[in-house]
């Protein structure tokens, strides 16, 4: 799909608060997000994430990943059950995040306290960071890591925005896992 058209229907999408589909790819890495647009610029999209007829939490993501944008009779039908189960009252932006760029998107989702989640989903580096946002500098983030048995690295990790695909933030997974952690 070509950019102008790709950007035209987020446009789109996100003025009319539609549930849309989008095909991500960067390198080899292809990965699928769904939700709701509630916030884009010229660089970045936030979307609330949805699985299973459940509205998740925050995605951001560089627009220039965004391969492919689907809005079709699925997505239609899928959206008008969420209205049906009265889910829709609970999409919404609860925060206010400046989708400049990478530096200005962390600065502002780390003054929400929650848990993040920060990825690189391209298959050579495959990097997934969980845990307290710490730091946020010209290049990079400082992450206070936790592993899958919840406790906390003693050091940061630090990830690069040049390889950050994806950051959620107020994921119902990394606030229920962060509880745990020690």
């Amino acid at each position: 799909m070509k950019k102008e058209k790709i950007l035209n229907k987020l446009e789109q999408y996100f003025t009319n608060k539609n549930y849309v589909r989008l095909t991500r790819k960067k390198g080899s890495f292809e990965g699928i997000s769904t939700g709701f647009i509630l916030g884009k610029s010229d660089d970045f999209i936030l979307i609330q994430e949805t699985d299973e007829f459940r509205i998740l939490g925050y995605q951001i993501f560089p627009i220039e990943t965004i391969k492919h944008v689907r809005y079709n009779k699925n997505d239609k039908t899928y959206e008008r059950i969420l209205k049906e189960e009265g889910l829709l009252d609970n999409v919404g932006l609860k925060y206010k995040i400046d989708l400049t760029d990478w530096k200005s998107i962390c600065r502002d989702v780390k003054k929400t306290g929650l848990t993040v989640i920060s990825e690189c989903e391209h298959p050579k580096i495959k990097s997934f960071c969980i845990g307290d946002l710490k730091q946020v500098n010209k290049k990079s983030i400082s992450i206070r890591y936790f592993n899958a048995q919840g406790i906390y690295d003693k050091e940061n990790t630090t990830n690069d925005f040049e390889n950050i695909t994806k950051l959620s933030f107020d994921d119902h997974y990394a606030n229920v896992f962060s509880k745990y952690a020690k």
